[in-house]
């Protein structure tokens, strides 16, 4: 949740040899993805329909406790909220911290969170794992580090089952991994996960949640859609990001989403005036938006009491929704019929 405007923009990203456990050792270049073939479900030119909030459960002040004390009752409730607004897809969070701290369990919870999103009438984007930390209260994460072929295993576990699933819209391999160079460790363990997954068959698109510039560019050889996470404060700002990402997306010749957008703020209606002016022009530069977070919780950035510097005014208080399941004031307009629908909303 690493959220720093940077304008830098590396539009020609140079191959690079990939040595990982994973590969063969062939060299890539950003347009050469390490697949043998190419996804056929949820593939989509662009996004500007796109809209949906991430869900860090509000039982949980880190990630493996959010999964430990998992409720599916709670969490269809929390989920619920969204299609309050109108949201079509939900980014799920699941580590392999809390993965291995009882295999079984947590994998048949994770299947079960996928199934409450789609009960309520949205897709899904797994998020495998998080590289975020937070110095106030850290959410809690993997490393590079780590033994790969542990995190091969929770890969493929929680993968093949729904490498054809049509309720999985994208596969998002990591949060906000550190920009870092192809020949690095970071890079190479990355590498090693997306092709993990494309040996498990997924049809579903890849996809990396990274924040601007060359922390995009630099992983981009590994994704079938680019991913950006703008925090810029004001639409000037903003305006420089979105271009940002539009060259990028034409010089790499890949589409672009936002699956992790819009600053907090302590101030409801101030919140409310960022939110209105990011979903209308993420939406209409064809990226879509999708929120952070659905509700008030006990996470770092998710109660007013532990808000991030991240935010208008270091306020970054970011959930869409209350303790009490009430739409936070000022975003009424979400609740609007949205002007575009989802591809499989469409009749």
């Amino acid at each position: 949740m690493s959220h720093s405007v940077n304008r830098r923009v590396a539009l020609k990203a140079g191959a690079a040899c990939v040595l990982g456990a994973g590969f063969s050792g062939r060299c890539l270049a950003a347009d050469d993805s390490p697949s043998a073939s190419k996804p056929t479900l949820h593939v989509y030119p662009e996004y500007g329909w796109l809209r949906g909030l991430g869900i860090v459960p509000s039982w949980g002040s880190n990630i493996v406790e959010a999964w430990q004390l998992y409720d599916g009752a709670r969490f269809r409730e929390e989920v619920a909220l969204a299609r309050r607004i109108h949201c079509n897809c939900i980014r799920l969070w699941i580590e392999y911290a809390a993965w291995k701290t009882d295999r079984d369990r947590i994998t048949a919870r994770f299947f079960d969170a996928v199934a409450g999103i789609a009960e309520k009438g949205m897709k899904v984007m797994p998020c495998l794992f998080n590289r975020w930390r937070d110095k106030k209260l850290d959410y809690g994460g993997s490393y590079a580090s780590e033994k790969r072929e542990l995190h091969f295993e929770y890969v493929k576990t929680l993968v093949t089952p729904l490498a054809g699933d049509d309720r999985i819209m994208i596969w998002d391999l990591c949060n906000e991994p550190p920009a870092r160079e192809r020949t690095s460790p970071e890079y190479l363990w990355l590498a090693d996960i997306a092709a993990t997954v494309r040996n498990c068959g997924v049809k579903q698109p890849v996809t990396i949640g990274t924040m601007s510039g060359t922390n995009i560019t630099n992983y981009a050889p590994l994704v079938d859609v680019l991913n950006g996470h703008p925090y810029a404060h004001n639409p000037p700002n903003l305006e420089v990001l979105i271009g940002s990402f539009q060259s990028m997306s034409r010089e790499l010749n890949k589409p672009l989403l936002c699956n992790e957008t819009i600053p907090g703020a302590l101030d409801d209606l101030e919140r409310a005036k960022v939110a209105k002016f990011y979903t209308e022009m993420l939406s209409a530069a064809g990226f879509g938006w999708m929120g952070w977070v659905i509700r008030e919780g006990k996470a770092i950035a998710t109660t007013r009491e532990m808000h991030d510097n991240n935010g208008i005014n270091g306020g970054g208080y970011h959930p869409f929704f209350t303790k009490k399941g009430k739409l936070r004031d000022g975003l009424e307009f979400l609740t609007e019929t949205p002007k575009r629908r989802a591809p499989w909303e469409q009749g």
